[in-house]
């Protein structure tokens, strides 16, 4: 690696830039491994009778925003909105923490 090249990698510009991430968003993979299932348990024991249920975490690891999926029966006959309430309801407490939420449902039985 060339001298120049060194000094710039080190320059207090990039240091400062390193220091200042967010510490959110450095969270590690055992992190948000553990997020999406405490999500998933807590999706779990709302949807009991639920076909498939998936929480992907989508904001690079640090938490703020999840991809949920969700094939219940307690889906058939609601709207959309309705269906998606019933998600957000669920995970009132948890959504207050995120930065986002994307939901997809869909009605089984």
């Amino acid at each position: 690696m060339s001298s120049f090249l060194t000094k710039k990698l080190l320059s207090y510009n990039n240091i400062k830039t390193l220091l200042t991430i967010p510490y959110s968003r450095t969270f590690s993979f055992t992190s948000r491994i553990k997020a999406e299932e405490k999500i998933k348990n807590i999706l779990d024991k709302s949807f009991p009778s639920a076909e498939s249920i998936e929480v992907i975490d989508v904001s690079g690891g640090c938490g703020a925003m999840y991809d949920i999926s969700i094939k219940a029966p307690q889906f058939k006959g609601l709207t959309i909105v309705k269906q998606h309430k019933l998600v957000t309801e669920a995970l009132k407490q948890e959504i207050k923490d995120m930065h986002g939420i994307r939901i997809q449902t869909t009605p089984t039985g």
